[in-house]
């Protein structure tokens, strides 16, 4: 397994071909590349096919293939998973008209509008590789939101929604509303099949199919259009549209185009291509998943290189536990030898830790920019 080193241990010398560079969490990583490589070299695909089997046996089988590529690799794809082709068509359609848009239509919903970063943002926005000139790509995010309509959360929940939240988590442009429907018709079709996935996952540790749901009631959740332009092909090029990182989520599901530009990075630092297969999502671990299972499944790191000349679509969904969860290692996860790597930590308040130091000049980071990270409350992003 190849060293992973923080920035503070680092000489200039140190970052060259052996060293892998990429952003976990709140500090710049490297990893060595290991001269006798024993890692994943591909990644597993997982026919969901008896998803909804009545048989207890046929979704525990599932739920084992689950469970052994989330821990050898953080990585799988997964096929027959129910969603119609003609919507996974018509959403990458959707994609291509959205960011065809002029540039003004796009930023009538900047994502510095909106309290909870959510909405449009254009080229070069990141930066998650520092020795880049930014991300190159376009990026639309919109998610959980108490008061849309289309979600529903009354009926979710049995609740009204907080009465404090008068401002919608999401921004939408205004003259184009088939966007906004575009966007909820395929988030009500990949959020009931991530729960299906969180009930296996349950299976994976032999829990109760149920024992996840009480987190998952009114989940977090993100959407990201991504649109990547052509870019120089070179192998060498520094030219980067997402820059090497591991999700923040607990689970991530991936819609991508014809086009590879997805890889891989595994444990001995070499980076392994995930490209696209027909009517397939790329699912991974996200670093909450990664703290409850204490690092069994790792949040494994990723990046966006599209070298293929061509503009290449996506569409990530990530699920995330309800903001008032506390998080914890799972008790069959950690024993006297092997006790909890993270302490217990409130869901919500771990996420506003993460996202307001990767967009620093929004105005939500700068509003509260004085404010000592350890009083900094989910709350913060529904103001």
């Amino acid at each position: 397994m190849a060293e992973v080193r923080n920035n503070s241990s680092l000489t200039p010398c140190m970052k060259d071909e052996k060293y892998v560079y990429f952003h976990s969490g709140a500090e710049a990583t490297y990893r060595e590349v290991s001269d006798k490589p024993s890692s994943f070299t591909s990644i597993p695909t997982i026919d969901l096919s008896e998803i909804d089997s009545s048989s207890t046996e046929a979704r525990k089988h599932i739920a084992n293939q689950i469970y052994k590529a989330c821990h050898e690799c953080g990585f799988f794809y997964i096929k027959s998973h129910g969603i119609p082709e003609d919507v996974i068509k018509h959403t990458l359609a959707l994609l291509k008209r959205f960011f065809a848009l002029n540039i003004d239509t796009k930023m009538d919903a900047h994502v510095q509008k909106n309290p909870a970063i959510r909405g449009y943002e254009p080229m070069l926005e990141t930066k998650l590789d520092p020795r880049t000139q930014g991300d190159i790509k376009e990026a639309f995010t919109m998610g959980d939101c108490v008061i849309e309509p289309e979600q529903n959360y009354t009926g979710k929940t049995g609740q009204s929604p907080p009465s404090h939240i008068t401002q919608s988590q999401n921004i939408w442009p205004r003259n184009e509303p088939w966007w906004r429907e575009g966007l909820y018709n395929y988030y009500n079709y990949i959020l009931p099949l991530s729960m299906k996935l969180v009930k296996l996952f349950a299976l994976a540790f032999d829990l109760p199919e149920t024992a996840f749901d009480g987190f998952f009631k009114f989940p977090i959740t993100g959407m990201r259009a991504l649109y990547y332009p052509p870019t120089p092909v070179d192998k060498d090029s520094a030219s980067v549209g997402l820059g090497a990182h591991s999700d923040f989520s607990w689970l991530t599901l991936v819609l991508q185009d014809e086009v590879p530009a997805l890889e891989v990075l595994n444990q001995d630092g070499i980076w392994i291509d995930a490209p696209p297969q027909p009517n397939t999502f790329v699912c991974n671990v996200g670093q909450y998943l990664e703290r409850q299972t204490n690092g069994r499944f790792p949040a494994t790191v990723h990046r966006v290189r599209n070298r293929t000349g061509r503009a290449r679509y996506s569409l990530p969904f990530f699920l995330t536990m309800d903001p008032d969860v506390e998080l914890d290692v799972l008790d069959c996860c950690k024993s006297d030898t092997d006790p909890p790597k993270y302490e217990k930590i409130n869901v919500g308040d771990l996420y506003i830790r993460r996202v307001l130091p990767a967009r620093k000049k929004h105005p939500t980071s700068v509003k509260y920019c004085n404010v000592p990270q350890d009083k900094w409350k989910y709350d913060m992003l529904l103001r």
